[in-house]
């Protein structure tokens, strides 16, 4: 592949941030991005949780792509969502074989498939028997040992996935330690299918370090590196922005992300909540981010939050 080849940057589906709003508001004011990616949905007994609901209608995703993500520990837990995707006008669907997170992997979803690869490959012969629709993979290296990959990618390669998305971590990791470039590199060799990389790129050094290591790999899934600095994708893509409009950005980037979730959300509470969790990265953008963190949590109302913001922006640049 070329060593100057543009690459291809996805938005990871990150649960409880890269939600239905930020992923509006974002797309309506920073380029370098190619794709969404919907955190997970899921079925509970059988059904279908409704709290989802919002997050997958075709008028909340207007990106020229997005691609929900399924959790499933069956054919038939896939099977179902991907009946009810379908009816919503999707026609590429991801399979989330990477949250590391207990409460899930507990229940065999997530990185809780890797230790059987049995299970994947009934799972994805029933997809592929039933459904004329693209499926890629986001996984991680193993739940307990990295070792797991080497029976999980001859079974992937049996079949028309689209793409694999690794973050290679094991499930245990969360997100400490460093990330295995020489398990990446394994799969890459080793797998019939393209290879997307993902884990660990908060800077343009980052990449540029990474890319190095991995020099064939042209896509590359950003998560928390985006939400830390929503101009990352950009800056990776050499797509230059001004300092003047990079304020601008922010301030119209927190502007829409409040306006859409006050819109979204029943009450003021709920609001607030949202946009604290939002200042957890957004604080990274602005000098004192911890100090303002601080400030911006121990807001109690929404006019104190508002109050609290107005002098962020006013003393910050």
């Amino acid at each position: 592949m070329e060593q100057n080849k543009v690459p291809e940057i996805l938005l990871a589906p990150l649960q409880g941030f890269t939600d239905a709003v930020y992923r509006k508001a974002y797309s309506e004011l920073f380029p370098g991005i190619d794709a969404c990616f919907i955190p997970y949905i899921s079925v509970n007994n059988n059904e279908f949780l409704k709290k989802y609901k919002r997050e997958i209608l075709p008028v909340n995703n207007q990106q020229k792509r997005v691609i929900p993500q399924v959790l499933a520990k069956s054919s038939d837990d896939l099977t179902m969502l991907t009946e009810i995707l379908v009816d919503q006008g999707y026609s590429e669907i991801n399979l989330n074989m990477g949250c590391p997170y207990p409460m899930v992997t507990n229940r065999g979803q997530g990185a809780g498939l890797l230790p059987h690869p049995e299970k994947i490959k009934k799972i994805l012969s029933v997809f592929f028997q039933k459904f004329d629709v693209k499926l890629s993979v986001k996984m991680r290296t193993g739940l307990h040992s990295a070792a797991e990959i080497k029976r999980v990618i001859p079974v992937l390669n049996d079949f028309n996935i689209s793409e694999i998305i690794l973050h290679p971590r094991i499930a245990s990791q969360l997100y400490t330690g460093t990330p295995s470039i020489d398990t990446f590199q394994y799969a890459t060799q080793n797998s019939h299918h393209k290879m997307v990389y993902n884990g660990d790129i908060f800077s343009v050094s980052d990449y540029k370090q990474l890319k190095e290591l991995i020099p064939k790999t042209d896509s590359f899934m950003l998560g928390r590196g985006i939400l830390q600095n929503p101009f990352l994708p950009a800056a990776i893509k050499n797509i230059q922005l001004s300092d003047s409009e990079k304020r601008e950005k922010l301030a119209e980037f927190h502007r829409l992300i409040f306006t859409y979730y006050s819109e979204w959300m029943d009450n003021d509470g709920n609001v607030l909540n949202k946009m604290k969790q939002f200042w957890i990265y957004f604080s990274h953008n602005f000098d004192r981010g911890e100090k303002i963190l601080k400030g911006i949590k121990k807001s109690r109302s929404l006019s104190a939050y508002k109050t609290e913001v107005i002098k962020v922006f006013e003393h910050s640049f």
